[in-house]
């Protein structure tokens, strides 16, 4: 099981990586300075849609390599390496940090930035209270309603951009981010599905890092990367929990009783009439 985990981030984070410099360079060549359009078919954009594909695919497949497990609570999910939960601690403080720095300028911007900073700190709380068997479940919830509230405010400002091109892996990460964490929610209520975190979370962090090369703000790059290395550290967790828990026996069909061993026996005395 730690394998799976360990060959998921590995390969997210490669291709990361790589497709970080394609779109780096995709970014500072296709786009035409004066319409802001794309160039139709580039080399460089096809080789980005093709690793994007293969990584994808082979992000599913390998997730769904992974053995089915009786864990399915928060604390079973993310209760174990110290260094790890560590780690994650300090991303949660990172973030909200960040959000408060990000504070400012328009009303939109004050709310972006209030759940920012309140999924900072109910990620931390979660990180603090969840492994010690607390209820996490409403705190688990914020960091989601946030990023589809942030992919809401993407699109109104990219929805009159005709080039599609432009922001669609900024999209697929938010996307990705926002699947990541409602898989790690779904623990929280007891209902944890080990290889769909596993498998959005690994996506997340390889969008994360594509869409690191676009022209976004400091602060926003940075609480982008934060959300995708918890969900990372996250992932591991889980894998490093699940290669200790034992393995969840197959689904058997109950066996029908045989009637001829449950009935009542026969008697022939209520069936006889009085003359």
């Amino acid at each position: 099981m730690r394998k799976i985990g360990f060959i998921m981030a590995l390969l997210a984070l490669i291709s990361g990586v790589a497709g970080w410099l394609l779109r780096r360079q995709e970014v500072a060549t296709i786009f035409d300075p004066y319409t802001g359009l794309a160039e139709a078919w580039a080399p460089v954009s096809l080789a980005l849609m093709i690793l994007s594909g293969i990584t994808v695919l082979l992000l599913f497949i390998v997730s769904r390599t992974l053995p089915n497990q009786n864990v399915t609570t928060f604390r079973a999910a993310f209760d174990g390496s110290p260094l790890l939960a560590i780690l994650i601690i300090l991303l949660s403080l990172g973030l909200t940090a960040l959000a408060v720095g990000a504070m400012g300028g328009a009303l939109r911007d004050w709310v972006w930035a209030v759940g920012a900073a309140l999924s900072g700190l109910c990620l931390l709380y979660m990180s603090l209270r969840g492994g010690s068997g607390r209820n996490v479940a409403i705190t688990s919830v914020v960091p989601v309603l946030w990023l589809c509230m942030w992919l809401v405010f993407a699109y109104i400002d990219h929805a009159t951009n005709p080039t599609l091109l432009y922001y669609v892996y900024y999209f697929f990460a938010l996307a990705a981010l926002i699947l990541g964490f409602y898989y790690m929610t779904g623990f929280a209520f007891g209902l944890g599905n080990p290889k769909g975190l596993l498998f959005s979370g690994s996506a997340a962090v390889y969008f994360t890092a594509v869409t690191m090369a676009d022209g976004h703000a400091l602060l926003q790059r940075g609480i982008l990367l934060a959300l995708a290395l918890i969900l990372l550290l996250y992932q591991l967790l889980l894998t490093w929990n699940l290669s200790r828990a034992p393995v969840a026996p197959p689904n058997e069909m109950p066996e029908t009783p045989n009637p001829s061993e449950t009935d009542p026996p026969f008697d022939n005395e209520t069936f006889k009439t009085e003359e």
